[in-house]
């Protein structure tokens, strides 16, 4: 019997550094993020909500009440850091515009601008959009949380900026396509305020995935609706002036 213990034990220790090198890294996502995102310079696509449940709206905050409340938009993104919706709400034009840290709101007599590094709550960044950047690890310190044999795994990002409270996101992709399939947003307190499902994927310049429909639900598991991307384009040309912070 003593004559198989040396080699048992060799097997489990070997097991044990093959499963570690296996595992995916946070590093190993970033550097096929960058091969994938490389040939995508800008996005524009048209969105539109379906379905939306106002009444589970209700507690979710002013951002995603308006959010909810337009009925289509037209959402522009450049790398690495500039997003534009203009869309309608309730009959008014309005449009949300975000360059690096500022963030302007234009709409019928308000002009608004914040500068959103010490909020990542109130930040847009692409997993809004449904799919990953390489913006994402700049802005978080980016953890696996765990993994499966299929190859989807759940990723933590904690942003790096806005103090020591427990606001997080938690997302879950298929590490084999990099296609962002859960997503879930953690308010300041640690609790949970919004879920993202997402289905129906698109591919960027060949390589980068992003979602083209997405359900949201609330905390309690409600319906708060549904946004579908049409008319997904990439490396449209946008100008930088459309993110400037100077426009009235």
């Amino acid at each position: 019997m003593k004559k198989c213990v040396l080699p048992i034990t060799c097997v489990v220790a070997w097991a044990l550094v093959a499963s570690s090198a296996m595992a995916v890294t946070s590093s190993d996502i970033l550097n096929r993020v960058k091969a994938a995102e490389a040939g995508v310079r800008d996005i524009r696509t048209e969105m539109v909500i379906t379905s939306a449940n106002k009444g589970n709206v209700a507690d979710m905050g002013q951002g995603y009440t308006d959010i909810l409340g337009l009925e289509k938009a037209v959402i522009s993104y450049k790398r690495p850091d500039k997003f534009r919706m203009d869309g309608y709400a309730r009959g008014i034009k309005a449009a949300l515009i975000q360059n690096g840290y500022k963030k302007l709101v234009l709409a019928a007599m308000i002009r608004k601008v914040d500068d959103v590094k010490n909020a990542p709550g109130k930040r847009q960044n692409s997993l809004d959009l449904g799919f990953l950047s390489s913006r994402l690890w700049a802005e978080n310190v980016v953890t696996v949380v765990s993994g499966s044999k299929e190859g989807v795994v759940e990723l933590k990002f904690d942003p790096r900026d806005g103090g020591n409270d427990k606001r997080h996101d938690n997302v879950w992709i298929d590490s084999k396509t990099l296609k962002v399939l859960k997503y879930e947003k953690y308010r300041g307190n640690g609790q949970l305020r919004i879920r993202y499902v997402n289905s129906d994927f698109q591919m960027l310049a060949g390589k980068l995935p992003i979602a083209t429909t997405a359900t949201m639900y609330n905390p309690s598991g409600e319906k708060l609706g549904t946004v579908n991307y049409k008319n997904v384009k990439a490396n449209v040309g946008l100008s930088d002036s459309l993110f400037s912070m100077s426009q009235r």
